[in-house]
């Protein structure tokens, strides 16, 4: 006879794909099919769904579960909940983001689920909000953690955040692993790049040999990526032929661009919008940045790392984890442009310094494997 197969549910607020979208599928299609039968339950119909699907997981459109807050939309949303986890009955309820690991701890011990894990991707109180809004938020998390038999934090910095009593004995780290396939030549990845951009009155084609940093970030506030065009804007005074590649999109796209074009940045910073598997053409690049203000862990790091390109990032949240100042890359405080732009700078004038930061940084990314990472998660469950 055939072992009984451990039933996961996983569950999440959006489907359209991000850090923590990314992780549900890695772990959905990477668990021990003989150990494990994993089913997915999301909100919407983004592009993890077919994703998903494709892989042959199993997935569950929920109606009611939106980002968007209100009253009577969570009540129909843990009503869903309860009567899927009934019709399922897992073994194993693994809830992700803030929203759906709220709703869905509170489902299920409502359904008397044997074990709920939640995977804690960020904290919304890391964001710009008010005070009350921050304690709120917190506060928030606290109870999900509570409903929750055990809570993962993606890095030691997340967990470190979430500092109220009685609960880092339920908290345990989990690093996230990431491989990327089929990364390009720089020349190839230069070449592609170049025609993903549609700056009115400047080519980026035109500047293909130039100094080249870049990032993969959404265009959201957290990015800080404002920051990051301030530096350019004083670094091209005396670095005439410095290109800044931003890739992704987002809300600030449009605000962004205005920046560029008030600091008459527009042959120096360029936007690629969304490109699928970016991450293969980080080659491109003689330097990454990253900005932000918050992250929880920055799949994008390990990215680079990979691709052996230096990094200049913030140190907050989980980026110390991945990222050792002077070691394998530079980290900077957040909000300082000044040191941001001192940073980029030290390692645009020093090609030496940049290519001994960028093998150590290979070397620290293959520490983070998918491997490492699903076989830490089953032992959980």
């Amino acid at each position: 006879m055939h072992p009984k197969r451990t039933k996961v549910l996983f569950l999440i607020t959006k489907s359209t794909l991000g850090g923590a979208q990314r992780y549900v599928y890695d772990l959905a299609t990477t668990l021990n099919p003989t150990e494990f039968d994993a089913s997915v339950a999301a909100g919407g119909g983004g592009s993890l769904v077919e994703m998903l699907e494709t892989a042959g997981i199993k997935v569950h459109k929920l109606t009611y579960l939106t980002r968007d807050i209100s009253f009577f939309t969570e009540i129909r949303t843990c009503i869903e909940l309860i009567r899927l986890i009934r019709k399922i009955k897992p073994d194993v309820l693994h809830i992700n983001s803030s929203k759906a690991g709220l709703l869905g701890g509170l489902a299920g011990r409502l359904c008397r689920v044997p074990k709920i894990i939640f995977t804690a991707h960020g904290w919304a109180f890391n964001e710009d909000r008010t005070p009350f809004q921050k304690t709120l938020f917190k506060l928030l998390h606290f109870c999900t953690i509570l409903l929750s038999h055990k809570t993962i934090t993606v890095s030691n910095g997340m967990r470190a955040q979430m500092n109220w009593p009685c609960i880092q004995k339920r908290m345990v780290t989990v690093h996230l692993g990431r491989t990327v396939t089929n990364i390009k030549s720089k020349d190839d990845a230069r070449g592609i790049l170049e025609m993903k951009v549609q700056n009115p009155g400047a080519r980026l084609i035109d500047f293909h040999d130039d100094i080249w940093i870049g990032t993969i970030a959404e265009l959201h506030p957290i990015k800080r990526l404002n920051r990051a065009i301030d530096s350019v804007s004083a670094l091209v005074k005396d670095i005439k032929n410095l290109r800044f590649i931003i890739i992704h999109d987002g809300q600030l796209r449009g605000q962004l661009e205005q920046q560029v074009r008030d600091l008459g940045l527009e042959k120096h910073v360029f936007f690629t919008g969304t490109i699928e598997n970016a991450a293969s053409l980080l080659p491109a690049f003689d330097v990454f940045v990253l900005p932000s203000k918050s992250e929880a862990f920055a799949y994008v790091l390990l990215e680079a790392g990979q691709a052996r390109v230096p990094v200049v990032a913030t140190s907050v949240g989980g980026i110390p984890d991945i990222i050792t100042n002077g070691e394998n890359g530079l980290l900077v405080p957040p909000d300082n442009t000044p040191e941001l732009t001192s940073a980029i700078n030290t390692l645009l004038d020093d090609s030496e310094l940049r290519g001994c930061l960028a093998q150590a940084h290979l070397e620290r990314s293959k520490l983070f494997t998918l491997e490492k990472m699903v076989s830490e998660t089953q032992a959980i469950y």
